[in-house]
């Protein structure tokens, strides 16, 4: 029992961990480049540095295609919150998933357990009725 008890203790840290996540997710992967500019005199053009770090957010779209959006510097941080706050939401849905399944697996055991238990012929059963018998003195 303490067992269930911490389980529905983690589920619930969980539920709030997406809650919470949800209002910030934005879904992708972070990515800074560098580019060349259009001035062919600019250093970039040459052995020198390339201009950046520019972020980018990229991501499958629904048909699969690799899409992406460029992402100004004065919203940077809450990007890159929105980004962090998506991988922690799916880590805690695959954890939630995870504590589903074990739940659901001990629930089919269990009722195993006692469908066999009820079944005539079982070694419960044949256990009780010779301490039956005993106690009788049969």
């Amino acid at each position: 029992m303490p067992e269930r008890i911490a389980r529905t203790h983690r589920r619930e840290a969980l539920l709030r961990q997406v809650n919470d996540a949800a209002r910030l997710v934005l879904f992708g992967s972070l990515s800074e480049i560098y580019r060349t500019c259009g001035n062919p005199r600019c250093r970039c053009h040459g052995p020198g540095p390339k201009h950046g770090p520019h972020l980018q957010v990229v991501y499958k779209g629904e048909s699969g295609k690799t899409s992406g959006y460029y992402v100004p510097k004065a919203v940077q941080p809450d990007v890159r919150q929105g980004v962090a706050a998506c991988r922690s939401a799916q880590d805690a849905l695959r954890e939630l998933a995870t504590l589903n399944r074990d739940e659901l697996l001990e629930r089919a055991r269990s009722e195993k357990r006692r469908g066999a238990e009820n079944r005539p012929g079982t070694r419960s059963e044949e256990a009780g009725r010779a301490t039956k018998r005993a106690a009788s003195g049969s």
